[in-house]
Formats: structure tokens, sequence, C-alpha cells
């Protein structure tokens, strides 16, 4: 898919998921239709996938997917991507399909603040701004991010 095409399409997608209930999209479909990354899979094997195609790291850079490993509650994991990093230890992201359930399901959400919340300060647990409580949700674990 070319640029121009897929610059439509999320234009579609995000006019669409705009209005409730039009269109539901889960994390992996946002992020392959607003990026180059050409990776297939639940978002949880999208670290294991990338292996040998892509660079991999725990240093989040603009244009990286940030992948979230599988858990009891997030069973297919989950992926978003950077869309800036603001400092050391905080970015904004771009994701879909993240929430709780209430009418957030199935909708795209950008420039969402996460913070790298890991005891060791290496981006092993991420934990991400709820707009709606005005509060940073528990940790989530992840794999790293996945470079462009």
């Amino acid at each position: 898919m070319g640029k121009r095409t897929t610059a439509i399409a999320l234009t579609i997608l995000v006019a669409l998921a705009a209005v409730p209930n039009a269109l539901a999209i889960n994390c992996v479909q946002y992020v392959k239709s607003s990026s180059d990354f050409n990776i297939s899979g639940n978002a949880w094997l999208w670290w294991d996938h990338a292996a040998g195609i892509y660079e991999r790291g725990r240093a989040p850079r603009e244009g990286s997917v940030l992948v979230f490993k599988r858990t009891g509650k997030m069973h297919s994991g989950h992926v978003a991507l950077v869309s800036r990093v603001l400092d050391e230890r905080t970015l904004l992201i771009d994701h879909a399909n993240w929430g709780s359930g209430r009418g957030e399901k199935g909708r795209v959400q950008r420039g969402v603040l996460a913070m790298d919340c890991s005891s060791r300060h290496d981006w092993s647990a991420v934990c991400v701004w709820n707009e709606k409580f005005e509060v940073y949700g528990r940790p989530y674990p992840t794999n790293g991010f996945i470079y462009p």
C-alpha cells in the first residue's frame, strides 16, 4: 500500500472512528494503517515477528511501535505508535481499542501520555494516562520498541 493510499485509508478510519459505533478498530489494524510496518498477527506476537526484520530496543523513538506483552486482562497484547518523545520517561502514543469498555473500546486515541513506570527505568512497564479519571493507569508489561 502506497503512502497516499495509506493516508486516505487512515483519514477514512479516523473519520469513521469519530462517529460512535460506526467503526471499531483494534490496535493492530490502527498501527498497520497508520505506518509502514508490515508485521502480522496479534499484538503480543509483534515483538517476535519483528526479529530479523526490524531493529528493536528499549529506548523510545518517534515513529516506533511500543509492544505491550500479553496479560490476563489483555489477552492479545497491545501495540501503539510513538508520536512524540517528551523526555526520557514520558512520551505520547497513538493507538486504538484501549479503554474500560464503556464506549472507549475500538476508538482511535492520539497524543496519549505514556510513562515508563518500570523499576529499572528501562520501559519494561508502561503506565498510560486515563483522561477520564485524570490519572495514570496501572503498569502494563512491555517488550520494548520496534523501530521503522
